[in-house]
């Protein structure tokens, strides 16, 4: 389950987006300034962050972001920019500070896929493609897309690469759980999988001709 910590100094939309993200299965934590950001990050890190760039007592957002990215742990951790101010004064700076960023006022699906997108970014390295996957996880099936080496044509090959990955956690994309007897128990943007629970995997064309 995908941990989110939103960073926003207005509670009626820290709330509207607690509440958005709780209902496609996220769990969520909240700050209203930078210390306290900087103290749920390094208390137990999320998965992702929502960042206002407007913050209590005048400080902002993109102080915290910067912070995060020259310290290892959250130098790679999707973010997720929301703003009032018009686009040609965030973009490039959001860019070069690798996040997505939304536009205020918004609505649920850009907020989700501005998410996913951000979680993808973070995922991708130089020289990966998508590849559309079936994960073993014993009562439970994974259905989704993750990133592996181009170079690597064969799936054996390319999944014993994202094994060897350092990261305990694998993201994936457009995902499906199911239970053991097929009932489709989680449909979403994406989820993480933690890699040592993977007891088999195929690609979604192999696992369709074995069910055929």
């Amino acid at each position: 389950m995908l941990k989110v910590l939103i960073v926003e100094d207005d509670r009626n939309v820290a709330a509207l987006v607690r509440h958005l993200l709780e209902e496609e299965g996220f769990v969520s934590s909240f700050s209203v300034d930078i210390e306290g950001a900087w103290g749920s990050l390094s208390g137990e890190p999320p998965d992702a962050a929502i960042i206002d760039l407007g913050l209590l007592g005048g400080e902002s957002g993109w102080d915290l972001i910067e912070r995060m990215r020259k310290d290892q742990k959250f130098s790679n951790l999707p973010v997720v920019i929301l703003t009032a101010s018009p686009p040609d004064e965030v973009v490039e700076r959001a860019r070069a500070l690798n996040c997505e960023y939304l536009g205020k006022p918004f609505s649920a699906p850009a907020l989700l896929d501005r998410l996913q997108l951000a979680v993808r970014a973070a995922g991708r390295a130089p020289g990966q493609r998508t590849e559309h996957v079936v994960l073993m996880l014993g009562e439970y099936r994974v259905e989704g897309e993750v990133y592996v080496p181009v170079e690597l044509t064969r799936f054996s090959d390319a999944w014993e690469a994202v094994v060897r990955d350092p990261r305990e956690f694998l993201p994936v994309t457009n995902a499906k759980l199911f239970s053991a007897d097929g009932q489709m128990l989680v449909n979403a943007a994406f989820i993480q999988v933690r890699k040592k629970d993977v007891r088999a995997a195929f690609t979604a064309e192999a696992s369709r001709a074995l069910e055929a």
